[in-house]
């Protein structure tokens, strides 16, 4: 087994705390500092890797976990906001080193949490997968996994209720009388050889075959590299990753309930050896499926994925086995999970489901009464940047009417904000906040900590209309009270 550190994201290290790290692992202390170098080098092609990793798997979704990162001249280690596991082969220790990224807020609440925004599913249905996925795992293989699980099992479905359509074929038979017009060649051969029988061309009524092979070997792929994810993610052994685990079972059994149905379950034997990629065959299979606009789809999908272009670079292959698993973005799990609450709290206090309009990275949920914009830069809303420097992009945008605030979602505690964070504040709520003849323009700062009272942290009382930052605390660790300090933040929306 390899030697494995455990190290707490966003924290910062120095060379002492990691000899520490490695003197508990019993490390011979004539190589422990070759050993801790190591570890050094390592965090800084890190930083490099997930930098790609934001530039282009997460590109377009503003992750605002900071990437782990060396500081040479302070000696010191930064672990970041990505929960993941890393593996390092040490030249020193002639062995592997296993470092593991603890979540800051201990791995049963970030479990709990990230559990808690697949809440959305139930929420709003399997459309919530998408905005789950696309945050969390960006534009990478995995992402498009479950992605196209989801869509396949949408598309599966209103294919079996729209019903299948019936295939007519042509089959030639021996028979012993007339029936159907006779192949005349092939029965005079069988006369020459004194058999005498006829061969006839019959009509048959029968399922079509290709679609319908395409739509299992579909789902048998699919299922294969869901399991294949499983299992990664299974040998970790670490329960960060638990609800990624819950979620993956709940795909594959999907799949293997669907390869049991009484239609598709006949084709299982031949669909997992047949090729069904060439592109003559899947015109005969648009063909075979006539007007069956769902089978059609399912074809359309399965050909989108066997010819897509993974969307990797280069430089992936060597740390394939440096990163059993793509690193998990904690910022972006912390916005999900505020979203599943705010979601909960519109749906109650509306009293209807919303309508669903995916933007991009973000989506729009409208709920007729109030609207929640998650992650959405809207052009026609901008008042000053659009044109200039690009649209803001706030987390989430609270519209009602004509009213609309901004929230800002930021997994630290307020005290650690910065200037940055501030300066991003107000130019949303200069952009975008509504309306401007009434007595305040406001945005809110929702962040880590015990006390879940709505504050006022900053204003400037001097301009028409006011500017107001708020502050309320959403946490993890501290269950129900998130869920009130964001009521807080609904109704100040809502009847300010």
């Amino acid at each position: 087994m390899s030697l494995r550190i455990t190290l707490f994201e966003d924290r910062n290290y120095n060379r002492n705390e990691i000899l520490e790290e490695l003197k508990a692992q019993n490390i011979e202390q004539d190589i422990i500092d070759d050993v801790c170098e190591d570890i050094y080098s390592f965090f800084h092609d890190l930083q490099m890797f997930i930098g790609a990793l934001n530039k282009y798997v997460y590109r377009d979704l503003d992750i605002e976990s900071p990437v782990p990162f060396v500081n040479r001249i302070e000696e010191k280690i930064n672990t970041g906001e990505w929960i993941g596991v890393y593996r390092h082969y040490s030249k020193s220790l002639g062995e592997p080193i296993e470092i593991l990224i603890k979540p800051k807020i201990g791995y049963n609440h970030f479990c709990s949490m990230l559990n808690e925004t697949f809440r959305l599913r139930q929420m709003i249905g399997y459309h919530a997968i998408n905005v789950l996925s696309y945050n969390i795992y960006g534009h990478s293989n995995f992402k498009d996994s479950i992605s196209y699980s989801t869509l396949l099992q949408q598309f599966t479905e209103l294919m079996l209720s729209e019903g299948i359509p019936p295939l007519t074929y042509r089959k030639d038979t021996i028979l012993n009388d007339f029936c159907g017009p006779i192949k005349l060649a092939r029965t005079q051969r069988l006369w020459e050889m004194g058999v005498p029988l006829v061969v006839a061309r019959k009509m048959e009524v029968g399922a079509p075959r290709l679609p319908l092979m395409i739509t299992v070997k579909f789902h048998l792929i699919l299922q294969s590299l869901l399991i294949n994810e499983l299992n990664k993610i299974q040998r970790l052994h670490n329960d960060a990753f638990e609800p990624i685990q819950e979620m993956l079972k709940d795909r594959i059994s999907y799949h293997s309930y669907v390869l049991l149905n009484d239609v598709l379950r006949g084709f299982v034997s031949t669909a997992s050896t047949s090729n069904l990629e060439d592109i003559n065959i899947l015109e005969e299979a648009r063909k075979q499926a006539g007007k069956a606009k769902w089978m059609k789809d399912i074809i359309d999908l399965y050909e989108s994925f066997m010819y897509r272009k993974p969307p990797i670079f280069d430089f992936i292959n060597k740390w394939r086995q440096n990163i059993p698993i793509q690193p998990i973005p904690s910022s972006k799990v912390y916005e999900l999970w505020i979203l599943t609450l705010f979601m909960e709290i519109f749906r109650e206090k509306t009293g209807k489901m919303p309508k669903i309009e995916f933007r991009g990275g973000g989506a729009e949920f409208d709920f007729r009464d109030a609207k929640i914009e998650f992650n959405v830069s809207r052009p026609e809303w901008s008042k000053i940047f659009y044109g200039l420097i690009g649209v803001p992009r706030p987390d989430y945008m609270l519209v009602n009417g004509g009213r609309k605030v901004v929230a800002d979602a930021k997994y630290r505690e307020f005290r650690k904000l910065s200037i940055e964070d501030f300066e991003r504040m107000i130019a949303y709520i200069i952009d975008y906040s509504e309306p401007q003849d009434h007595e305040e323009v406001k945005g809110f700062f929702i962040t880590l900590g015990t006390n879940n009272s709505l504050r006022l942290k900053a204003e400037r009382s001097d301009t028409t209309p006011n500017i107001r930052i708020y502050q309320v605390n959403a946490d993890p660790r501290y269950g129900s009270r998130a869920r009130e300090g964001l009521m807080q933040i609904y109704q100040k929306f809502l009847h300010a």
